[in-house]
C-alpha cells in the first residue's frame, strides 16, 4: 500500500486545516515514511498535527526545487539534520527574484532556512541525476526541457534583483515512485514542464504506465494555446488518475477535469491518495 497525505496546498478540503500558497506531502511506502516539499511555513506543522502526521517519523526529505513556496517549513520538518537527510538540487540555495513591473520580490528558500541547510552540510544530499531516496521512491534529479512550448513562454524570475539574470530553475524536479502496475508522479511545480517531465520519467522507468500525476503544474499563468497542448499530450500519456493543486491554476485544472472526467481529482490539504497493489483499487479520501 502507497499512501499519499497532502499537508499543505493552497486549498483545503477541512475547514480547520491551513491554506497557504504552498505545497507539502507526505509519503508512505513499503513500510517507508519521506518528505516532499515543506509548504511556505505556515501550515506544515499544524495540518501534520491535525492529520496525525509525525514529521519526527520522517526518514528523508526532499525538496522540488528552492522556492520559498516549498521549502519555508524545512526548519520545523529537519529537526534532526544528523540522522535525516536532505535531498534537493545544488540550485535550490540560490538567491531568486521575480521581477516584474519595477516590483522586486524574493521568492528564495527563506534566509533562515538557507542558513540552517548551510550549517548542516553534512546532512544534505544533493541530486543532479536520478537518485531513489527509499525502495521505490526517486527524485528525477534535472529534468531536461525538449519540447519548446513549455519554455516560449517564461515567468519573470531573475537571479539578481536587478532581473539581469535569468533564472531557469535547473533546480526543479519531481518524485517519482516505481510500483509493479506503474509509476505514481509528485510535481512540486514542474517548472520544467509537465510533459517534459513525464518524458523524462518514462526514460527512467522503461515507459511505464502512469498509475498518477499528483501535484502543482505551474499552468496559472498559461496562454489557451499551452494549456491545449499540455492537456492533449497528458491525455496521450493516459494516467489512471490526475490530481492537480497548487500552482496549476483554476482555468487549467477546469480544463483537466473536462479532459479526464472521473480520472481527475484536486489536490487540497487533508487529501489523501491511497494505492493497493492493484491499479484499480487507487482511491481518493
Amino acid at each position: 500500500m502507497i499512501r499519499l497525505t497532502i499537508i499543505a496546498d493552497n486549498t483545503s478540503r477541512r475547514p480547520s486545516l491551513r491554506t497557504e500558497h504552498g505545497f507539502a506531502c507526505w509519503i508512505e511506502a513499503g513500510g517507508h515514511k519521506v518528505l516532499f516539499d515543506t509548504g511556505a511555513g505556515q501550515a506544515l506543522r499544524a495540518n501534520a498535527t491535525a492529520l496525525g502526521v509525525r514529521l519526527e517519523e520522517a526518514e528523508v526529505i526532499m525538496l522540488s526545487h528552492g522556492h520559498y513556496d516549498h521549502t519555508g517549513g524545512l526548519a520545523e520538518a529537519w529537526t534532526t539534520p544528523d540522522k535525516t537527510p536532505l535531498y534537493l538540487h545544488a540550485g535550490a540555495l540560490a538567491a531568486r527574484y521575480r521581477v516584474s513591473g519595477g516590483t522586486v520580490k524574493e521568492i528564495s528558500m527563506p534566509r533562515p532556512v538557507r542558513e540552517l541547510v548551510a550549517q548542516h552540510m553534512g546532512g544534505v544530499r544533493f541530486t543532479n541525476q536520478p537518485t531513489e531516496i527509499a525502495p521505490g521512491v526517486w527524485l528525477t534529479g534535472f529534468v531536461p526541457r525538449h519540447h519548446h512550448e513549455e519554455v516560449a513562454e517564461s515567468e519573470p524570475f531573475f537571479l539578481d534583483p536587478s532581473g539581469q539574470q535569468p533564472d531557469h530553475l535547473v533546480d526543479d524536479q519531481a518524485s517519482y515512485l516505481v510500483t509493479d502496475n506503474g509509476v505514481i508522479v509528485l510535481l512540486g511545480c514542474a517548472h520544467a514542464g509537465v510533459i517534459n517531465t513525464l518524458d523524462y520519467i518514462g526514460t527512467l522507468t522503461g515507459n511505464a504506465p502512469l498509475r498518477a500525476v499528483i501535484g502543482g503544474m505551474h499552468l496559472h499563468a498559461a496562454s489557451p494555446a499551452k494549456l491545449a497542448w499540455t492537456v492533449a499530450r497528458l491525455q496521450e500519456r493516459k494516467p489512471a488518475l490526475v490530481a492537480a493543486g497548487h500552482c496549476t491554476g483554476q482555468p487549467a485544472m477546469d480544463a483537466l477535469a473536462a479532459a479526464f472526467g472521473n480520472r481527475y481529482r484536486s489536490t487540497g490539504a487533508g487529501v489523501v491518495f491511497e494505492f493497493a497493489d492493484e491499479n484499480q483499487n487507487q482511491k481518493e479520501k
